[in-house]
């Protein structure tokens, strides 16, 4: 966890110093990261589902914003930075909670929080909802979003 969190705190120091390229460079070598996970059999099986949705979300967010002329590296950067501490968050304060219920309000909080915070308001929900309805994952949360406000709401 604490090795995530530095994760986190390098990509944000490097995203504000970094050039575009490095840091559309880095982003990709993140998902990179995450797809190897989700394909390392020695990690048990929520560990690389929660790199499936990062690995996912990631890909979302690169197909998205090289087709906005406006969404820059820069917030390229802070989105990826912004989605992993969210997800981060979730799994930490989902594994902290002991009842069924505590969990459940944990689900709801950072689900609706995904959801309401659409980025690019895609409309096509049958890509975008892919994890939201999908029990098989513990990460319900929608493709398209702010990341950066989806964390803060749940702050």
């Amino acid at each position: 966890m604490i090795k995530k969190m530095l994760l986190s705190v390098a990509i944000s120091i490097f995203a504000l110093n970094a050039t575009a390229q490095e840091i559309y460079k880095e982003v990709k070598n993140l998902k990179t990261s995450f797809e190897e996970q989700m394909n390392d059999k020695s990690k048990d099986i929520e560990t690389r589902k929660v790199a499936c949705f990062k690995n996912d979300a990631l890909y979302y967010l690169i197909a998205k914003a090289t087709k906005d002329e406006q969404f820059t590296e820069y917030e390229l950067g802070t989105q990826t930075n912004a989605m992993i501490e969210f997800v981060n968050l979730y799994v930490k304060r989902l594994s902290d909670e002991k009842k069924k219920k505590d969990k459940e309000i944990v689900m709801a909080t950072f689900r609706n929080a995904s959801i309401s915070n659409p980025l690019f308001n895609d409309l096509e929900k049958e890509i975008i909802y892919g994890y939201v309805d999908n029990d098989k994952y513990i990460t319900q949360f929608s493709l398209d979003t702010n990341w950066v406000k989806a964390l803060e709401a749940v702050r």
